[in-house]
Order: C-alpha cells, then structure tokens, then sequence
C-alpha cells in the first residue's frame, strides 16, 4: 500500500494533502508510479475516506501531483483534476510568504525540519487558481516508502480563523485604547484639571465607542432642583442653553426625570413620549428623537447629575450600551464629586485663612491702634489750631490752608490704615490679579512697623524695584508676609536687642520671583524644618499651630513652594517663590 491506513485516517481531515520523494531519487517510470498508484487508492475504505473527505487531498512525489480528490479541486478552484494534476506545488503558493520568506526557500525548511523530527507543524499562505490567496496550516509527516522517506503534507484552510483573531484582535486593541482613555480622564481629575474640561473628554471618549451617539453630562443644583449644564460637545447649543436651569420633576425629559426618580429612563423616541410633552419642540428643532439617561450618583447614593445618550432616529438599547453607561456615570461621578471636595476644601481653607488673619490682627492690637491715633492726634491738633486762629480777629488764610491739607492728608491715611486692617480682616473670596510682590511686602512692613520697633526690631527691607509681576491675591500674600514677617519678631524676644534684625527681601531668580524673611532668633534644626509646616504645630504658647500650614497651601494654590531652612548669621529664613505670570516671559 502506497500509504499505511493509519497514517490516512489520523490526517485526512485535516486539509490538503501532498507527498514528496527525496529530491535525490529520481523515478524513472512516471505513468507505472501513477497506475500503482490509482490502483492503491482504489482499495476499498481508504479509497472512500480519500473521495469523501471535505478536505483538499493531493498526492505528489519528487514535485508532481499524481493524484487529488474532488475536494482540492473545489478548494483551488481548478477546472477538474486534469488541470490541478498538471500544475507544479508552486503554482498554489504566492512567490514570498508573510513573513518575507520566499516560498520556496521556506517549503525546503520546512521540510527539511520534518525529516529531521519525522513531523512538523506550521502556517502558510496558499494561492487558489484564481489568484486569490488564503491561509493554511500545514502539517508535514514522514514516513518510509520503498526504502526512503515520504513527506505527507497536510494543509487545512484556517481563513476563518484568521478572521476570527483579526476581529478578537481589533476588539482588544479598542478595548485597550477605552481603558488608556479612562486613564487619561482619571488622569486629568488628579491634575487638577477643570470639571468642564474632564466631562468633555469623558463624553468624547464614550462618543467614540459607537459610531450616531451624543452624549452629555448634567449636574444636579447644591439644591437638588435645578440642572446644571455639565458637558455636551457635540449637541446644539440651543439644546444646551435650554436646559441648562431647567428644573427636574417627574415629568421633565429624560434627564430631568431621571435626577427626579434616581433610576435610569429610556424614551425611545422624543416626539411621542409624554415625558418629553414640554419639550418636543426644543427636540424637533434640535434634531433629536431618542435619549436615554442614567443618573450619577455620590459613593452614598445622593444624585449628583445624569450621563444621557442621544441620537437623531428612534431608537432602543440594545444592551451593548450598558458597560459605556456603567464607565461614564462612574468616572463623572468621580469628577463632580472631586470638584464638591475641592470646593469644600478651599472653603474650609478659606475659613482657617481668616481666622488665622484676625488671630495675628489681635496680636497687632497695640501696632495698629498707634497707626490709627498718630493721623486721627495730628487731625485733632491741627483742628484746634484752626479754631483758635478763626477766634482771632485777623486769620491768616494761607496758614489756615496749610492746616487744613495736613488734616485732609491725615485723614486718608488714616483712611488707608483702616482699609488696610480691613481688607485683611474681613472674609472675602480669593481673587487673582497681576501684583508687584514689592509692593505687597512695602504694605506689610508698614503694617508690622511699629509692632517691630516696640519689640526693639529693626527691619531692612530690601525690595527690588523692577520685579516682574506675578498672578496672586492681594490679601492672602499680604496674609504669608504678615505671618512670616511676626514669627520672625517673636523668635527673636529671648536676642540681644542690638542683634535683632529682620530682613525682608524680594528678587528675581532663577525665573521665579523670590520673597524671604530672615531673622536672628533661635533658629531652626534642618532635619526639622519641614515640622514647622505641618498643622497645629506650634513653637508659641499662644499659637493656633496653623499659621505656616496656612501660608504654604496659600503659595501652593498659586502655583509657588514655600520652605524654611537655617540662616547662616543664625536664626532662621522662611522663603517662597512664585512663578513670573506668563504673559511676562518672552
């Protein structure tokens, strides 16, 4: 028999068959091999497994095809055996393989690994009759025959599993491209990035997931009874600006109803739904039918919003939606309730800020209320002069003025004291404005000025002149100044008084404006500097402990670092920087 039965039966289900003779032996009598054999193949079982296998057969020997059943004929679509028997192997395969091999310096590897280990496994590209090219796996088995070694080939079509990995393939790849995009919004929120901006990118990325969807993201009222327009790129904008203020209720869109009852609402087509009866007409000339909303909740199960798909035809879910919503509502949900946090916070910051402000006004008392009665004696004196010349019987008018513009001038700076302790007295939102930090630091000392001469401290102010400005609240660096400028009074009461001397200075450097406060006091431990800054540490016995921690998330909300470190004269210099606004770097 030209091939064992077992051999057969073991491969001829897997595809496309063809047997090769080492290329050493040549046979001299073509037309007796191919009688012995037909006549092989015509026996019995094996020649019935042969014909009716659904898989391509060929038979070749020392590079010819001596015989195929109808399956390869169908398989390379040859018009009937005559023609496939009279091609060569490389006829059914293109010149260059995948991989950059050319085929037949692959096909002699290939089988030169299956004579070696008796068998061999692998992919390959085939070519039909019609030029079209399809992938096979190949299995190549030797086995003896008349004293050398047979190679039977097997080839089975595996296209559709090749379309199968492509299709698995690209789905991973969009499946990996959606989570690096949750990643760059969950990014964003940990960047301090602004709720606006995040909900947009979070509604352009679910966007992208199916090919006619809008979306958008509301946000429920601190109320719980209004919308709030949250993120929505692509819809009208006279869709958005309607919304935007529309009160929620049982009967107010998807949206509105959705926030209402806290669960999901899909209305398939907006034209028709009686939720929609108040707003099918926005609908119609926003060329929407269909929306369906979920709402986003607060990890404790409050509403906060609502993430809604729309497209422009009727349309129910299909359930494929149900994950986008499931990571849209959740990262959203994420993102306002991060941007209520830091709310919160700068409120709660706020707050301690002006504490901190009225404590170190208090401490003042005494400094401020000499700035104030040095105006308020020199206009009472002036005054009482200006009556007893009135009493006389000759005034002198140009000395009468004189007093009189010494009483003005008096007055607004008086004025200017007073609105100066207020200004950093009274609760007020922090607002940035291009500022000269000279200017902020001249403010200070004139406020801390007498309290330093009354405690025997000299300060040196050494201001520079041509700063560049920088984008920062008035009252809060005022705030970090005052604070810096008093802790250096204090650390120096146990000083000699000649050696009491507080620096304050500003300058350029290294691209950023610099203010430092130098002192000769006590002096601070390096490995200790950063305990100064933590909350409620305090080294006065009076102190709230948060004065610095204060100060440092001040500067820091403005972009700037604030550090302490040792002063080589002795004492300690608290400095802080602050980036040059962007408009003045060239």
């Amino acid at each position: 028999m030209l091939v064992p039965e077992s051999v057969l039966n073991g491969y001829s289900s897997c595809g496309f068959v063809m047997i090769g003779a080492n290329q050493q032996q040549v046979h001299s009598d073509l037309a007796q091999l191919r009688a012995r054999a037909a006549q092989v193949w015509s026996e019995g079982a094996l020649r019935f497994v042969f014909e009716r296998s659904r898989d391509a057969i060929l038979l070749l020997d020392d590079g010819v095809f001596i015989d195929c059943n109808q399956a390869a004929v169908d398989m390379l679509r040859a018009n009937g055996k005559d023609e496939l028997l009279s091609l060569s192997p490389s006829d059914l395969s293109p010149a260059i393989q995948p991989d950059g091999t050319p085929s037949s310096i692959k096909s002699q590897q290939m089988n030169a690994v299956a004579l070696e280990r008796g068998s061999h496994r692998f992919e390959w590209l085939a070519k039909r009759r019609n030029g079209s090219e399809f992938p096979v796996e190949v299995l190549l088995t030797a086995i003896p025959f008349q004293e050398r070694q047979i190679l039977y080939v097997v080839w089975r079509d595996i296209s559709r599993r090749k379309e199968t990995e492509r299709e698995l393939s690209k789905s991973r790849e969009a499946e990996d491209a959606f989570r690096a995009g949750q990643g760059r919004v969950l990014e964003m929120i940990a960047q301090g990035a602004t709720l606006s901006d995040v909900l947009a990118s979070l509604v352009t990325l679910i966007e992208a997931q199916s090919e006619g969807m809008i979306c958008s993201v509301l946000q429920l009222s601190e109320d719980g009874k209004y919308i709030r327009h949250g993120a929505a790129p692509r819809l009208p904008e006279i869709y958005v600006q309607a919304v935007n203020g529309a009160p929620i209720g049982p009967k107010n869109g998807s949206c509105g109803t959705a926030m209402y009852r806290g669960q999901p609402v899909i209305v398939t087509d907006m034209l028709t739904d009686p939720l929609w009866e108040d707003y099918r007409e926005l609908a119609k000339l926003s060329g929407l039918r269909a929306c369906w909303s979920t709402p986003i909740f607060t990890g404790q199960g409050k509403v906060l919003g609502s993430f809604a798909m729309y497209y422009r035809e009727p349309q129910a879910p299909t359930g494929s939606e149900a994950r986008l919503t499931e990571v849209a509502t959740h990262i959203a949900g994420i993102a306002i309730e991060h941007e209520r946090a830091q709310n919160e916070l700068q409120h709660t910051r706020s707050e301690l800020a002006h504490v901190a402000r009225v404590t170190t006004m208090g401490e003042l008392a005494a400094s401020i209320a000499h700035e104030v009665n040095q105006p308020l004696g020199a206009i009472v004196g002036n005054a009482d002069i200006c009556l007893s010349w009135l009493r006389e019987k000759e005034v002198d008018l140009k000395q009468l003025a004189e007093a009189l513009e010494d009483i003005a001038g008096d007055g607004h700076r008086a004025s200017q004291i007073i609105s100066r302790i207020r200004s950093l007295v009274k609760k007020h939102v922090p607002e940035k404005s291009p500022l000269n930090l000279s200017d902020v630091a001249r403010e200070v000392i004139g406020l801390v000025g007498h309290e330093a001469q009354r405690k025997q401290v000299t300060i040196h102010p050494q201001l520079s002149e041509s700063l560049p400005v920088v984008e920062a609240d008035r009252v809060q660096l005022q705030q970090v100044l005052l604070n810096l400028c008093m802790n250096g009074i204090e650390a120096m009461h146990e000083t000699d008084a000649n050696q009491r001397q507080l620096t304050v200075q500003t300058v350029l450097s290294d691209g950023s404006v610099l203010a430092a406060v130098s002192d000769r006091g006590m002096g601070i431990e390096p490995a200790n500097a950063e305990q100064l800054f933590k909350p409620f540490h305090t080294t006065k016995s009076g102190g709230l402990g948060m004065g610095l921690a204060i100060s440092r998330s001040i500067i820091e909300s403005f972009g700037g670092k604030l550090w302490a470190e040792s002063n080589a004269g002795g004492g300690a210099i608290f400095s802080f920087s602050l980036p040059v606004r962007s408009q003045e770097i060239s």
